[in-house]
């Protein structure tokens, strides 16, 4: 565990791989999602804004199953359990073989280039636009979004977020088309007057769709090209066919997980965690990154071997929030890099640019991936690399 300041709001972190898993599976209700007023012991006594990007977030202001428990996330998240399936996620892949190849076209002749702007970021949401149903122009809006959302520096970007995702609803119970939003809209048509959501709970669970299924792969990906350009070692027992891309994509999870942090769960009563003391009202952030690199659950945790048995990874959580969107990652990952490495074999990282500071962290204490990406497709002369 680990004290947090986030710009004044103090915070506890569990960054530990098993209690950050064990609470990550708590089904007792003693640490709970959403409610930030009735919850968390800092805004009930007015230590913090209830009106702050924070106190929204994690307050339920996005109104999906991110911040329901017990029987009422299961009856939200059953619709997109039911539609969001591993054979819709398969179906993508010609869109996403597709989507890469034409990029990667983009990028041939280009030196050097931002691999975040040319590639990780208009494959991710190229990809999330197919899934569901957005028209092309209207693309930028999802980026935005998720961007200015985990930004935490706009407290209106949720309700401009479910108002974009329930007009889209609302056109597609109109028209429908061969999408996930009109799967969702034509099963809450049928389903049983109590269990249906409507459309202001589907756009809201959109919403968090468009959050989690975009910032995050985005990252990631361009954590995994840079990791294992500035390890190519690592590259060379992928590429010369020692170790499958299955495997390394699993590292990558691991040790370059795009999210640091998440908020937050709250606690319900005076109890402990990883033998530390947390008192009732305390807000939890979710450490993935550090828990990452818990040595008492990983041997040598810092370095970045691809060989690894990285199996039990918590980059897509753990228990009844357990990521939806995990399989569309992975294929994104499994097509995205191979694509990338077969089309460019030279490729290597721009060595004047990673020097000037291109690839700092963005501006986000819950994100970490690089603001740029800068790379020469066709190789460099040799030189040093800042491994990350």
């Amino acid at each position: 565990m680990a004290e947090v300041d986030l710009g004044g709001v103090k915070a506890l972190a569990v960054t530990r791989h098993e209690a950050l898993r064990a609470v990550l599976a708590d089904r007792t209700g003693t640490f709970v999602r959403g409610g930030a007023q009735q919850h968390w012991r800092a805004v009930r006594e007015g230590e913090v804004d209830p009106d702050s990007a924070l106190a929204q977030l994690v307050g339920g202001s996005i109104g999906s199953l991110l911040t329901a428990n017990g029987a009422e996330h299961t009856r939200l998240r059953k619709p997109m359990q039911t539609h969001f399936t591993r054979r819709r996620v398969e179906a993508l892949r010609p869109r996403v073989e597709e989507l890469a190849d034409d990029l990667l076209a983009d990028m041939d002749g280009a030196d050097p280039v931002d691999v975040k702007d040319a590639y990780a970021w208009p494959l991710t949401v190229g990809v999330l636009v197919g899934l569901l149903g957005v028209e092309a122009e209207d693309a930028p809006v999802l980026g935005d979004i998720a961007r200015r959302v985990f930004e935490l520096s706009d407290p209106g970007v949720y309700a401009e977020a479910n108002a974009f995702l329930r007009e889209l609803v609302a056109k597609r119970r109109a028209a429908p088309g061969d999408d996930l939003v009109s799967a969702l809209a034509a099963a809450d048509d049928a389903a049983e007057e109590a269990d249906r959501l409507g459309d202001a709970q589907i756009a809201a669970n959109l919403v968090l769709l468009v959050i989690a299924g975009f910032e995050t792969t985005m990252g990631t990906l361009a954590n995994g090209v840079r990791g294992l350009l500035a390890h190519p070692d690592q590259l060379a027992r992928v590429t010369g066919g020692e170790v499958e891309w299955t495997a390394a994509i699993e590292e990558i999870l691991r040790r370059y997980t795009s999210v640091s942090l998440l908020p937050a769960v709250f606690s319900t009563c005076d109890t402990e965690v990883a033998g530390v003391p947390v008192p009732e009202g305390e807000m939890l952030l979710l450490a993935y990154g550090a828990a990452a690199l818990d040595p008492g659950a990983w041997q040598d945790p810092g370095a970045f071997d691809v060989g690894r048995d990285a199996r039990g990874h918590l980059a897509f959580g753990h228990g009844p929030h357990l990521c939806l969107g995990a399989p569309l990652a992975r294929l994104e990952l499994a097509v995205a890099l191979p694509r990338l490495f077969e089309r460019f074999p030279a490729l290597a990282l721009d060595a004047e640019r990673e020097a000037a500071g291109a690839a700092s962290p963005v501006e986000s204490w819950m994100m970490h991936h690089p603001k740029q990406l800068w790379v020469r497709p066709r190789g460099v002369a040799a030189g040093p690399h800042a491994r990350p």
